[in-house]
């Protein structure tokens, strides 16, 4: 491979991996109280991947899928939106962080309240193309509001 092909292989590489958490956020959101499509979300994860967004874990796209389903049944909206990449590539693997912004709006109150997360990414290329190997999320901020609506689901922290 030419030196040319590999950067044109190489930026291709990190924009199909943008792409993939790009179609993450759109399955993720909620609209007018209808979660994304959940099902296309899930297959977004390699065959062993694992799911850990600090309400427990999920291995697998079925398991995946089945937290999704639970955790997005109180929003009217929820929207997300992916910042600030930074992937690294490594042959047929890569790693990558993203910054999550999200809003999201209640049925009982329209007044939005606001998350941040990173994400901490690992990717595998299948015949598929790009899939996650791993999510897993560190919160930077959150509205007490937001913690309220996931009580029952976030992780205790580390004492």
């Amino acid at each position: 491979m030419s030196d040319f092909e590999a950067t044109v292989r190489h930026l291709k590489d990190v924009e199909d991996i943008k792409t993939l958490r790009h179609k993450y956020s759109y399955g993720a959101n909620i609209i007018d109280g209808q979660p994304g499509d959940l099902k296309a979300f899930a297959a977004l994860f390699a065959h062993d991947a694992s799911f850990d967004v600090g309400m427990g874990e999920a291995i697998g796209p079925a398991a995946i899928e089945a937290m999704m389903k639970e955790l997005t049944t109180q929003w009217k909206c929820a929207m997300h939106y992916m910042l600030n990449p930074v992937i690294e590539l490594d042959g047929d693997r890569a790693k990558g962080n993203f910054t999550g912004l999200f809003a999201f709006v209640a049925d009982t109150n329209p007044a939005p309240v606001f998350l941040s997360n990173i994400y901490t990414d690992t990717y595998v290329r299948t015949k598929a193309g790009w899939k996650f190997q791993s999510v897993r999320v560190r919160m930077t901020f959150a509205d007490p509001v937001f913690l309220q609506g996931y009580a029952d689901h976030l992780a205790e922290p580390a004492a």
